[in-house]
């Protein structure tokens, strides 16, 4: 019973050998390529140049059946539905602008109104004597022309341009001069 454990455990431990199709395959694709190396390289980068060359011609080609597959599924039913949901929503659109047009130029006219019967008014004054147009603004443009805060100053009181940068300091640059000596 205690000799089993060490006969396995003298016995050598089973190598993994490379079958002779796979170094064969091996060796065989590495001398053709130490052999025809440069004419494999040249050949692929000849078909690059052919792919990209045709690459637009194919997508062209595959576009035009996949058009002619579509062209065969149409249904003229439901593009007949789809042109005339279109044409009522843009009608449904122009509708509304026209009407935002219709709004807006009533109230050009409105203002074009007011701003007629202000003139003869103010003509009128004038003929009656009483001056040609009145120097008080409306409210309503007082309020729009109202400044809302002060604005703040961006210098003090004290600043002059002729005192320099630094408002009167005595600093004066070292002079310019040529070389050392």
């Amino acid at each position: 019973m205690g000799d089993a454990p060490q006969e396995n455990q003298e016995q050598e431990p089973p190598v993994n050998r490379n079958p002779e199709f796979v170094t064969e395959t091996f060796s065989s694709v590495i001398e053709f390529l130490q052999q025809y190396g440069w004419f494999v390289l040249f050949g692929i980068v000849v078909l690059i140049y052919i792919k990209v060359k045709l690459d637009p011609h194919i997508r062209r080609v595959k576009k035009k059946a996949e058009d002619v597959i579509e062209q065969k599924k149409f249904d003229p039913d439901v593009a007949q539905r789809r042109l005339e949901q279109m044409e009522r929503s843009r009608q449904r659109l122009q509708e509304q602008h026209d009407a935002e047009a219709a709004r807006y130029a009533e109230k050009q006219r409105i203002k074009e109104e007011e701003k007629r019967k202000l003139k003869i008014e103010d003509w009128e004054n004038h003929q009656q004597g009483k001056g040609y147009r009145s120097k008080v603004k409306p409210k309503e443009e007082q309020e729009v022309n109202k400044p809302s805060k002060p604005k703040p100053r961006l210098r003090t009181n004290d600043y002059s341009p002729l005192m320099g940068d630094n408002g009167g300091s005595s600093f004066r640059p070292p002079r310019r001069s040529g070389g050392g000596g």
